[in-house]
């Protein structure tokens, strides 16, 4: 019975010591929350840190801050990361109803043994905030907000879903992926390629030899990349819908019966045409379908065209 029950005892204190070790593990370094008088704005200055915005009710900005080695949670109790944790700077701050999020090194770290500290921002704000978001290596997310948005990332991935506003994202380097958005975008990224899903309003993309992926697009349209391909399927146009590449190949998808001028230029252009009034070659189809309309504009410097309809 003794035995029984000192087996027991032993169990639950693992169990104890368990949980202590997980909640250490997932606690955050810091946090912080702010309460807004007004329209709020979001200011991060990062390097090496993901950055994560999340649109919640009320008035409230709660900023909570993770510790990550190698892109793993660390014990904030061991004595190396409390010891490393003293060559950062982080700071979190209030000034009207902005709220500045910043992390730097203060200069005397050791960056031997790949045993260096990261951090990941867990940011929530009212559903009606803008910001100005810089990121150096890490990606940045944000999730159901409203409102204008400006960030820079190099090298880092930038995610956009389930908000609205105006969006001016630029990327060295990492991809973009936007979903479920209302509104302006222009989105440009050095090499790494771009994806939208569910959007309606003017969008504009920029890439420098990454492709490009465009699902379910309702708006104005002008996407160019240098290299990679354009695949667009849309469900409504409204303006003009311009795609640019070169070398890679462009294929999109719009609306049938559609009246529309059309411009395609290409090693090599396909489509179907009703009512075309026009020049038709190989490589060149300019003329007016259904009597002249919305401007499709697609150019590729050597590769394929290709226009079909839904």
């Amino acid at each position: 019975m003794k035995k029984s029950f000192l087996n027991h005892s032993v169990l639950v204190l693992c169990m104890i010591f368990v949980q202590v070790q997980v909640s250490a593990l997932n606690n955050p370094y810091l946090s912080k929350s702010f309460t807004l008088s007004g329209l709020g704005k979001i200011e991060t200055r990062t390097s090496g840190s993901s950055v994560s915005i999340e649109g919640t009710e009320g008035n409230e900005v709660v900023v909570d801050v993770y510790v990550r080695r190698n892109g793993k949670s660390v014990d904030l109790n061991d004595s190396d990361v409390q010891k490393r944790l003293e060559n950062y700077q982080i700071d979190i701050d209030k000034s009207g109803n902005t709220v500045s999020v910043s992390v730097s090194n203060k200069g005397n770290m050791n960056w031997s043994n790949g045993n260096n500290l990261n951090f990941s921002f867990d940011i929530k704000v009212p559903y009606q905030t803008s910001g100005d978001l810089n990121s150096s290596g890490g990606s940045i997310s944000i999730s159901g907000i409203d409102g204008e948005q400006n960030i820079k990332s190099s090298g880092g991935s930038v995610k956009i879903s389930a908000s609205s506003g105006n969006v001016i994202a630029n990327s060295s380097g990492g991809s973009l992926s936007i979903s479920e958005f209302t509104g302006m975008l222009d989105l440009n990224t050095s090499g790494g390629s771009v994806k939208v899903s569910g959007t309606e309003g003017d969008l504009v993309v920029n890439s420098s030899g990454g492709s490009v992926n465009l699902e379910n697009v309702s708006g104005k349209v002008y996407a160019s990349t240098s290299g990679g391909g354009i695949k667009a399927d849309l469900n409504t146009i409204e303006g003009a819908l311009t795609l640019k590449s070169s070398g890679g190949s462009i294929s999109a998808s719009i609306p049938k019966d559609l009246p529309m001028d059309l411009d395609l230029k290409g090693g090599n252009v396909s489509t179907k045409l009703t009512n075309f009034e026009g020049e038709m070659k190989r490589d060149k189809i300019v003329g007016k379908s259904n009597g002249g309309g919305v401007l499709i504009s697609m150019a590729s410097s050597g590769g394929s065209i290709n226009l079909d309809y839904k």
